[in-house]
């Protein structure tokens, strides 16, 4: 939203206006150091940090997790530029390039991972298992990071002298602080509730079976997700651009629009889910009993698809918006509530129970973003009003 502000004033000609380009650089640099710092944090913190994931120290898994986690944290600092690059594009209304960056890191990770992973004994790549697979991510990571680097410069959108003076510029870029600090919040809530479903999970029964059924609806409903985001990513791109060109009424008739798309997004994308409940855990297993206990999780997702196409699209619209303060708050509540009903008895002894929580977990969401956007949000008819028409 920063950069799509910067641009629209920019092309107006508004007297003062920050180039796009500089607010790139800034941030860039900004994400650079957090990454670099976090990246450290890990390293100086990793057996900390897997205990409080849950793992049990000593553990066989510690091991293997320090040792993944010790080649993977190197892929922050690349990773939080590579997200500030797909905010600058979404800025510019462009889509389509961060989608091929990503579309050829996906393919390298693949490859790699093939490679590093099994090995490749004719040319002397030995098998590494599970740090290769951490080497194949982080390399196809920094693989990324120069594609968006090459771009951002070609086009003229990056000034990168710029990312040498964020420090001075921290009163200017305040809006981005409060926005990344929510996103904080916003994703530790998120991950509270996801943790805490799987460790109710894990504690249904010793077989492993709800676990793996979990874990197969989880990741279907994670595919989903990424599809009804994509009217998500538009929203973010779009809410900033009209309303600054046209005000809150033209952005209100845009995101009635949106939202209009993301509910028949989902009714789309649950019809296909529910005709294909049945036969959708084959792919991940061919565990008959996985099978059957993912079957029904599947088709409870396929209900939920046209709520989710609504709550994706508000969360889009609003963080086009900024609103990225009520967004945080309103998470950690549908997310406290959540983990509250999870403690209900009727509801934590049976993997159902735990996806009837996950239901109340959209919900809950639902209504908290239905309130602000039909309420005193941002878009609130009383936004039209001027000073000279508020005493009127």
């Amino acid at each position: 939203p920063l950069v799509a502000r910067a641009v629209i004033a920019k092309r107006r000609g508004d007297v003062g206006a920050e180039d796009p380009a500089e607010i790139t650089g800034r941030v860039i640099g900004l994400a650079a150091t957090l990454g670099v710092l976090t990246w450290l944090s890990l390293a100086l913190a990793t057996p900390q940090a897997l205990t409080f994931a849950g793992a049990e120290p000593g553990s066989p898994l510690v091991g293997t997790a320090e040792a993944y986690l010790g080649i993977r944290a190197a892929a922050l600092p690349a990773s939080l530029v590579n997200t500030v690059a797909v905010g600058a594009f979404r800025g510019q209304l462009d889509t389509t390039t961060p989608l091929s960056i990503v579309l050829a890191q996906t393919l390298a990770n693949v490859v790699l991972g093939a490679a590093l992973v099994f090995g490749v004994p004719s040319i002397g790549i030995p098998a590494m298992g599970v740090e290769g697979a951490a080497l194949a991510t982080v390399l196809s990571i920094y693989l990324a990071f120069g594609l968006f680097c090459v771009n951002l410069n070609s086009r003229g959108m990056v000034t990168w002298q710029a990312a040498l003076t964020w420090p001075s510029t921290l009163r200017e870029m305040q809006p981005l602080i409060v926005g990344s600090l929510s996103q904080l919040l916003r994703t530790l809530s998120l991950q509270a509730v996801l943790l805490e479903f799987t460790r109710t999970v894990v504690g249904l029964d010793a077989s492993g079976l709800a676990v793996a059924a979990h874990q197969v609806a989880l990741r279907t409903w994670f595919f989903a997700l990424f599809a009804l985001d994509s009217i998500a990513v538009a929203a973010q791109g779009l809410m900033p651009t009209v309303l600054a060109d046209g005000g809150p009424g033209a952005a209100r008739i845009v995101a009635n629009r949106l939202l209009v798309w993301g509910l028949g997004g989902g009714v789309l994308s649950g019809s296909l889910l529910a005709l294909g409940s049945g036969s959708i855990p084959a792919i991940f297993t061919d565990a008959v009993a996985v099978q059957t206990s993912a079957a029904p999780l599947i088709f409870l997702i396929a209900l939920l698809q046209p709520l989710a196409g609504l709550v994706f699209t508000w969360d889009g619209i609003f963080q086009g918006l900024t609103d990225y303060a009520y967004l945080a708050v309103a998470m950690a509540i549908s997310a406290g509530f959540t983990i509250a009903a999870l403690q209900v008895d009727a509801l934590h002894d049976s993997l159902q129970g735990v996806w009837i929580c996950f239901s109340l977990f959209l919900v809950f969401r639902g209504i908290g973003l239905a309130w602000r956007f039909w309420g005193p949000g941002p878009l609130s008819k009383n936004e039209d009003r001027g000073p000279e028409s508020s005493g009127a």
